[in-house]
């Protein structure tokens, strides 16, 4: 069965959010949410891959699976820091209520017990799931702390002497018809033992803040986050990952910002849950997943993580890149005539006014200053999405398209926007007009 060859999928069956993204001990770990047996959402495992350079992966066992009463139904996501030289994983432990009659892998009416665990891995491969895990945070049994099901994904860093820690939740007040988005911030002095030091919470902003994860560009502060119910329009899905700078003070996580601060990380719809770590020449990387159309339920695997991109600020203006570990593999030129999109291709071009670019049915246009994507031809569901449009733009864009089998992530201007679309396979024929500066790479 085909695959990407540059995106990180599972060996087998069911990914979604990438979880404990580090560099450790000279490799690269991609760990991810997975349930084991089948190609839907289910009981949540962590799968792990590992990579020399994020490339080329290779899988590893299973990280972590249910083995605890208080992570019995599930090991929702989390992070990874290295403390001493052991690994450090953090993650949401899941006990369900109830279970669906007829299934007993998800809970029933999407209602749950959330705290927050961890366990220690000395070299970063081997993981005691029975003997080295711990409940670091309880539930949440205070409804105006945050919420006693929705509280979940802890991202956890050092800052000085001490290890901080964010998690996404959600309030609801009297006076509200809907949730509140809240962060909760917690410190420990040794990464096990941890005390809740400050919130923060907004109104208007989807009103669950999954995966938060706040890091520091260049003097900037900055935090992405995937609110639930983001959109209330009628776009699908409602769900998608938003970035912006911040005002924030790190040792006491005092926290200011406003709804207008924040746009999408990635205009195509398909990009949720990222999350960032430092590589190993130190810049700011982030993964996200990309999720997967009904195309693909026949195929033995489902999910898939984007291309690592770099994270830069300049004039206060937040760029998501793709890595140079990815780019610099692209040194083939080859002509129209010569594409195969069996291959992961790259298409580096000029954009002007009324320039286009079908890619086997997938459309780039450039009309009115504006870059717009359209997938109709070549995806087969009723999503609202099937087009992201940008804001509007100089006269002229440069645009770098990548194309894998099964998606294509489009960076343009150096990363000022990216749209990515999950595809179905694509035809092999590439027509192009009123474009310059026209190039095609295969690896």
């Amino acid at each position: 069965m085909n695959k990407p060859k540059l995106h990180l999928t599972s060996e087998r069956n069911w990914m979604n959010d990438p979880n404990g993204l580090i560099y450790y001990k000279g490799k690269y770990h991609a760990f991810y949410q997975h349930f084991p047996y089948a190609t839907q959402w289910g009981t949540m495992h962590w799968g792990h891959a590992v990579s020399d350079d994020m490339v080329n992966w290779t899988y590893e066992p299973i990280a972590l699976f249910p083995s605890k009463p208080y992570d019995k139904n599930g090991c929702f996501s989390g992070s990874a820091i290295e403390v001493d030289g052991d690994l450090y994983l953090y993650y949401t432990s899941v006990k369900y209520i109830e279970t669906e009659e007829d299934n007993t892998t998800v809970p029933k009416d999407n209602i749950f017990e959330s705290s927050q665990a961890m366990i220690i891995s000395k070299d970063g491969f081997n993981f005691d799931n029975f003997n080295d895990k711990s409940l670091i945070i309880p539930p949440i049994m205070d409804e105006k702390l945050g919420h006693y099901t929705h509280t979940r994904d802890p991202k956890v860093w050092k800052y000085k002497d001490n290890y901080y820690m964010i998690v996404g939740s959600k309030v609801k007040k009297a006076d509200q018809e809907e949730h509140t988005g809240k962060l909760l911030y917690y410190r420990s002095k040794d990464a096990k033992t941890w005390e809740y030091i400050n919130s923060f919470e907004l109104h208007g902003l989807g009103d669950m803040w999954e995966c938060p994860d706040i890091f520091n560009v260049n003097d900037n502060n900055i935090l992405v986050m995937s609110p639930e119910n983001y959109y209330t329009d009628g776009t699908y899905p409602t769900n998608n990952a938003v970035i912006g700078i911040v005002d924030f003070e790190e040792e006491s996580c005092n926290t200011k910002f406003d709804k207008d601060d924040f746009r999408l990380a990635d205009l195509g719809l398909d990009y949720h849950a990222p999350q960032t770590f430092i590589d190993k020449d130190g810049r700011r990387v982030q993964f996200g997943w990309l999720r997967m159309n009904k195309h693909f339920e026949n195929h033995t695997w489902l999910g898939m993580m984007s291309l690592p991109r770099v994270i830069e600020v300049k004039n206060k203006e937040i760029t998501t890149n793709v890595h140079p570990n990815i780019s610099s593999l692209f040194t083939k030129e080859i002509d129209i005539d010569d594409v195969d999109f069996s291959n992961p291709t790259c298409i580096k071009a000029t954009l002007k006014d009324n320039s286009k670019i079908s890619i086997g049915g997938y459309e780039i246009t450039f009309e009115n200053n504006i870059i717009t994507a359209n997938r109709t031809k070549v995806f087969n569901e009723e999503y609202v999405n099937l087009k992201a449009s940008t804001p509007k733009l100089e006269d002229e864009c440069n645009i770098e398209v990548y194309i894998d089998y099964g998606v294509i992530e489009t960076y343009i201007n150096k990363g000022q926007y990216v749209i990515s679309h999950i595809v179905n396979p694509l035809e092999n024929k590439l027509q192009i007009d009123n474009l310059s500066d026209f190039k095609i790479y295969t690896i």
